[in-house]
């Protein structure tokens, strides 16, 4: 009895701690954001250019959407694509940093803020460096896979030129700030009782058998937080895009954002971005809300006591 009230106590003083945390983000937001928010919603309901007063159209700018719009649902497919194939290689490749960097070995320090530098980097600076290790003709990345071209009597790959490859080249590019997700991965992975691994040693587990037993269930919490995040950004993906590649080649990289600012910025379409950016939250929160439901199943909490 004693121990759940104690239990229950330190959740309460981790809520509250949590709470304090957030708090200059969550006064923010409800003093400078609800009113854009608000503004927003109603905004999405007019036909508005920024320079007349808004012309009230009902739910007219959801239904050209939905049924009038071929590059709304083209953005979006290809939005979808990116999350979907980004999210879950952005999870193996922060895990198995975080694995890697997780030994006890001369210099580590120095090799975990390597990883962790891109992240600190400007992203326009970012792709401009991609840009470059992409070029078809003489970026660093055509001029290593020379060899396997030559190999399998191939053309070499045209990377962002091409609309076959081009979602894939952003892909690849993202993953080079995989140091931020591993960075939480390390620090969970460092809170693991190293008794556990003792005990798992002694009953003869090797590397592979303690990592799938003991380390991956531990860190499902900042898996599942990791993951939620990514799917936040991912629906929100333009940057790259919109310096890389310009939406193309043939709209392959026109992501949903992308079209959003086009909407909002070249076709002073105001009312018509605003409920694209609603939909574009209906859609996050349906499918942050399953994931939610979803994580009693998938992250590990420990035993009650």
């Amino acid at each position: 009895m004693k121990t759940t009230v104690t239990l229950e106590k330190l959740k309460k003083k981790e809520n509250l701690a949590g709470y304090l945390f957030a708090s200059p983000w969550l006064f923010g937001l409800i003093v400078l954001g609800m009113f854009p928010i608000v503004a927003s919603l109603y905004i999405s309901f007019t036909n508005y250019d920024m320079l007349a007063t808004p012309d009230f159209v009902g739910f007219e700018n959801y239904r050209i959407l939905f049924t009038n719009d071929t590059l709304f649902w083209k953005s979006l497919g290809n939005t979808f694509y990116h999350v979907a194939i980004a999210i879950p290689l952005g999870l193996i490749v922060g895990i198995s940093l975080a694995l890697l960097l997780n030994n006890k070995l001369r210099a580590m320090s120095v090799y975990r803020t390597m990883f962790y530098l891109p992240n600190v980097v400007s992203i326009v600076a970012m792709s401009l460096l991609w840009l470059w290790l992409f070029q078809p003709s003489f970026g660093l990345i055509n001029e290593i896979l020379s060899p396997l071209y030559k190999l399998f009597q191939m053309e070499p790959l045209r990377w962002h030129q091409d609309p076959a490859t081009s979602k894939i080249t952003l892909i690849i590019m993202g993953l080079w700030t995989a140091g931020g997700s591993m960075v939480i991965y390390l620090a969970q992975m460092q809170d693991i009782p190293k008794s556990l691994y003792e005990s798992a040693e002694m009953d003869g587990a090797n590397w592979l058998k303690k990592t799938y037993y003991i380390t991956l269930p531990l860190m499902t919490p900042s898996i599942f937080f990791n993951f939620i995040m990514g799917l936040i950004g991912g629906f929100q993906v333009f940057t790259i895009a919109y310096i890389m590649t310009n939406g193309g080649p043939s709209r392959s990289t026109y992501y949903y954002a992308y079209y959003m600012f086009d909407k909002m910025i070249q076709d002073q379409q105001m009312g018509m971005a605003s409920a694209m950016a609603w939909i574009l939250l209906v859609i996050v929160l349906i499918i942050t809300v399953i994931a939610l439901r979803l994580n009693k199943y998938v992250i590990y909490l420990g035993e009650e006591t």
